[in-house]
């Protein structure tokens, strides 16, 4: 059995005075206050660092805001990493500035943690997906693993299904493996997902401790699909870099991450229309990756044509 632990929660913050609040209430409601509360504000415009700084006050936690220094980059992989640098407990948890934990989070972490810690690294749990503007639940993300130290690799280099706001780790193994890549962005918690589960089982809970909040306007960030393909090929550049990976690894993760650019590229045309689509198509061929932007190309030409007829046909 591993000793009772204390956890430290990071949390990276970019003008969200308008939800912290309500993010650091539920903290606050913990029945478990064996925590300390990190908040890393990425050069905000609003008042977030003050919100932040009340809220701490407020609530009494335990914990610090922190700017993060012009000479750190931007992102949320630079301010998570500076979080768990000024971590004082032996674990972490992650959590983003408009999710929200349920009472008992702390509590079954920390239950999961002494029974199994001994011989995991890495713990996560279930997820409510909630609407922002109506709070109706979208889904609930459950997953069939069995509540102890599973090794989950083979099944993440053809999915990423970790929400950030589920995980626990151990500090200690963060800095064995050199943080958050800082390089890359919207797919840099996926990269320490794959290189964590090298070196660890993780541990899963089925019950929900999290809620995930899905704001519509933010679908995709407000990126262009240009940048998730870019992202993408960084991700599995930075990967291929640490020669930890064989090539069936990495031949999976490219397998998956091209499922996602379907969802990118319908999400593009939707969003920004067929300039931005076909940018992102060019940049694809650019790349050498013909095959996928022909693919991409047939399905969504055809699609447009099919919708266009449905609605003469209508008429």
């Amino acid at each position: 059995m591993y000793k009772q632990p204390g956890i430290s929660i990071i949390i990276p913050s970019y003008n969200s005075s308008g939800y912290l609040e309500e993010t650091v209430r539920t903290l606050y409601e913990q029945t478990n206050k064996n925590i300390e509360v990190i908040i890393i504000d990425d050069g905000s415009t609003d008042n977030s660092v003050e919100v932040a700084e009340m809220l701490l006050a407020k609530f009494s936690l335990a914990g610090s805001v922190i700017r993060r220094p012009d000479t750190e980059p931007k992102g949320v992989a630079s301010c998570r990493n500076i979080g768990v640098k000024k971590a004082s407990h032996d674990w972490v948890s992650f959590l983003d500035s408009d999710d929200l934990f349920v009472a008992d989070t702390i509590q079954k972490t920390i239950d999961n943690i002494v029974e199994y810690g001994h011989e995991s690294g890495a713990f996560f749990h279930g997820v409510r997906e909630f609407d922002d503007e109506t709070n109706d639940t979208i889904t609930l993300k459950i997953l069939e693993f069995e509540q102890r130290p599973t090794d989950i690799f083979n099944k993440l280099i053809n999915r990423n299904f970790i929400t950030t706001s589920s995980v626990t780790l151990r500090k200690s193994l963060i800095e064995e493996i050199g943080y958050f890549d800082i390089t890359l962005h919207g797919v840099e918690d996926y990269m320490l997902w794959l290189r964590v589960s090298k070196r660890t089982k993780w541990v899963y809970c089925k019950e929900v401790l999290t809620e995930y909040r899905v704001r519509r306007s933010s679908l995709m960030g407000g990126r262009r699909f240009q940048y998730y393909l870019e992202q993408n090929a960084k991700l599995i550049a930075s990967i291929r870099g640490t020669g930890e990976f064989t090539d069936f690894d990495i031949t999976s993760i490219i397998n998956y991450l091209d499922a996602t650019t379907k969802y990118y590229a319908m999400v593009s045309i939707d969003r920004w229309g067929w300039s931005d689509f076909i940018n992102g198509i060019l940049f694809l061929k650019r790349t050498g990756k013909k095959a996928l932007a022909a693919e991409l190309l047939k399905h969504h030409v055809r699609n447009n044509v099919l919708r266009k007829i449905s609605r003469i046909i209508k008429k």
